[in-house]
């Protein structure tokens, strides 16, 4: 594996992986050694373009409204959904089940994605966004109850 793919998995910071490549270099050896797909299967680990048997009855509401029982749905699906909400137990919740790295992620997508479209649209009406996204409000209260997890 590679450090990203350490790091994503493990759900470690690179801070933390160039402190074992120094002092744990056996334990740094054997991660690096270790195939990618083999060692998310084997700690039943996922990635944001995976699809997961999703269970609503985690979360406050579902928001996959489809089905009140169990669903299969994108794990980016669920994550940037249930940041849309801002409900903290909700947050929680997504840092616990995915880690806290891939829910940063996805927020980070979500909100550079928008700034670089330059608006948001609802119902026929655009919203000039200005700024860095990192600056926007919204985005650092959800920062900021995912450092909280």
């Amino acid at each position: 594996m590679t450090q990203q793919q350490i790091s994503k998995l493990l759900d470690v910071p690179d801070r933390t992986l160039r402190d074992w490549k120094k002092s744990r270099q056996r334990l740094y050896t054997l991660l690096e050694s270790l195939e990618y797909d083999e060692a998310k299967e084997k700690i039943n680990a996922v990635d944001v373009d995976d699809v997961i048997v999703f269970d609503p009855r985690a979360y406050s509401h579902n928001l996959f409204w489809q089905t009140n029982k169990q669903s299969e749905q994108k794990v980016y699906s669920i994550i940037s959904n249930y940041l849309s909400t801002m409900n903290e137990d909700d947050i929680k919740t997504l840092c616990k089940q995915f880690g806290k790295n891939m829910v940063k992620s996805v927020l980070v997508s979500k909100y550079k994605n928008m700034y670089k479209k330059g608006c948001i649209s609802t119902n026929g009406i655009d919203i000039q966004l200005e700024g860095s996204y990192n600056q926007n409000y919204m985005y650092k209260q959800l920062i900021g109850m995912i450092n909280d997890c």
